[in-house]
């Protein structure tokens, strides 16, 4: 067994880099003509769109760093499986940043609905297995709560489903599926308070 500081410290850095790249995406708007505070306004406002994509991206990925951040916490030790399915779940969430511009560029087109959904979907899934992996290798500490091991065991697929799912809103509109994922982590988010209070 290893220890798992240099695992969960790469994590941490990967996300903040991804993170990072999101915001570097967004354009400063370009003004024809005198600007004033009406022509900036508008100017801005013709950038709505990408500035709800990278909303998207930056709470998609706060949920999944969110995921794994809490599995660790009861993850007393590492060995080569572990680090390797952490590094299957770096290559989904270094992805990121380009589904987010693919999206941003053709947000009317179901193809990039489903590019931006695979990584996350791709993340979700590996996440649980890094907790499946844990529990029968004997890396989990003894003293994790039912409610969270419980919880660990289905956020992966269930969060990985609701996002697949989502892609069936396109059929009526894309951009009814943009907005389900705000939904969607909202409700994660209750779903894990719900099992939080499971001792």
């Amino acid at each position: 067994m290893m220890g798992i500081e240099r695992l969960v410290g790469l994590t941490d850095d990967v996300f903040a880099f991804a993170i990072t790249l999101l915001v570097l995406e967004l354009v400063t708007p370009v003004i024809t003509g005198p600007v004033t505070n009406s022509s900036l306004a508008a100017a801005l406002a013709q950038e709505y769109p990408s500035l709800i994509d990278f909303g998207v991206s930056f709470w998609v990925a706060a949920l999944l760093w969110m995921a794994h951040h809490r599995i660790f916490q009861y993850i007393k030790a590492s060995d080569v499986g572990l680090l390797t399915l952490n590094l299957v779940f770096l290559f989904f969430i270094v992805l990121i940043p380009f589904v987010t511009r693919v999206l941003d560029s053709y947000e009317s087109v179901q193809v990039a609905l489903l590019v931006f959904v695979a990584p996350i979907v791709g993340a979700s899934l590996t996440n649980g297995l890094i907790w499946k992996h844990a529990s029968s290798a004997d890396l989990v500490d003894e003293t994790a709560p039912k409610g969270a091991r419980k919880w660990f065991r289905i956020q992966g697929p269930v969060t990985s489903a609701m996002f697949a799912l989502s892609i069936l809103l396109s059929f009526v509109e894309t951009y009814l599926t943009v907005a389900s994922w705000f939904v969607i982590v909202l409700g994660i988010h209750l779903l894990e308070r719900r099992y939080k209070r499971q001792r």
